[in-house]
């Protein structure tokens, strides 16, 4: 063990938290890099980037949180990263009872990421959020479908990678389709307005209440949505940086709108309507987009914060547009991914194959 202690990365062999390792091996950090796992195949492939790797319950198993605190103090753990949001809800009830530093807002903001009902009811009104109904019964959805126009989307308010996200027109298809999902009907639902646009991710890294740096990128393409429903994964396989403008402004008023004191990374999904008009989807308490994309274009999120929570300095990075603009990230599902500048990109540059 070195006197610089470790950093941990929970999920680390998961898509997200292998690129947060990744990220963190960039950045040259003197602490040793800790994963943790819940299967010999996680074990196996975080290894890779990783200094050693913990197996632990998964998140929904009543014993990970307690598995996961035994972690931290073994390894002498620093600062820990949580890269999965079923880990993050997990920990919620003691959020604030850790004793190192998370990447994952306090308590006072992490209910708003981790529901998205409770994120729109806070902001609705403020022109940050589409219009949005929560859905209880049929007349929700009448209601929803004569207000917020023909579509409508409705997805379930919690959960990664727009988990039960579908297009409506009727309210009998909502009704089979939210049957369908949940049998049980133990989900919380809700419908939006319809936001045709494009589909983009304002990543920002918080201290003490302040934003310390952000940056702003768009999801192109997805892996597997010619087979969803709703054509969207959430997990992208070609996205770029782009310049954030109107977006940025949206998304970090949406996170100064929660009250609080932000600190963390929050990582705000939008999608604009068909005048091009950016409103929050939803704030995730992790970096949910592709952190490696960020990493290659200048802004290396896990590297940011971890100078900032344990070096107690600022990064050499701008406020806003930390990541260079024109990056792309071109990922497939067995290769290591691809990167290239708008700059030196080919004729066909917008049709990765």
């Amino acid at each position: 063990m070195t006197a610089a202690g470790s950093i941990l990365v929970s999920g680390a062999g998961s898509s997200i938290g292998l690129e947060v390792a990744k990220s963190l091996r960039r950045a040259g950090r003197p602490e040793r890099i800790v994963g943790t796992e819940v299967s010999w195949w996680g074990d196996r492939i975080a290894l890779r980037w990783c200094d050693d790797v913990a197996i632990v319950p998964r998140g929904d198993d009543p014993s990970f949180a307690r598995a996961f605190l035994e972690v931290l103090d073994r390894h002498d753990v620093r600062l820990a990263f949580l890269s999965t949001d079923v880990e993050i809800e997990a920990l919620a009830p003691i959020r604030d009872d850790v004793p190192v530093p998370l990447s994952a807002p306090g308590a006072d903001l992490l209910d708003f990421c981790i529901d998205k009902r409770l994120l729109h009811d806070r902001l609705a009104g403020s022109g940050l959020v589409a219009d949005s109904v929560t859905i209880h019964g049929r007349a929700d959805l009448e209601h929803a479908l004569h207000d917020l126009g023909d579509p409508v989307w409705l997805r379930c308010a919690v959960g990664p990678r727009g988990r039960g996200s579908i297009p409506v027109r009727t309210v009998d298809a909502a009704v089979s389709w939210m049957e369908m999902w949940d049998p049980a009907e133990g989900e919380t639902w809700i419908a939006h307005r319809y936001l045709p646009g494009r589909n983009l991710n304002w990543t920002s890294v918080w201290w003490d209440g302040e934003l310390v740096a952000a940056a702003l990128g768009e999801r192109l393409r997805y892996f597997l949505a010619s087979v969803a429903v709703s054509g969207v994964t959430g997990n992208a396989s070609h996205c770029r940086t782009l310049p954030g403008g109107e977006a940025a402004r949206v998304a970090e008023e949406s996170i100064r709108g929660l009250g609080g004191r932000p600190e963390g990374i929050f990582s705000v999904d939008l999608k604009e309507d068909a005048e091009g008009r950016p409103f929050v989807t939803e704030i995730n308490p992790r970096t949910a987009f592709r952190p490696l994309l960020y990493t290659q274009a200048g802004f290396n999120v896990p590297g940011v914060f971890a100078r900032v929570v344990l070096d107690g300095s600022l990064p050499d990075a701008p406020l806003h547009d930390a990541a260079e603009i024109g990056w792309e990230m071109v990922r497939n599902m067995d290769v290591e991914p691809l990167f290239r500048h708008s700059d030196d990109s080919p004729a066909d540059a917008n049709d990765p194959r």
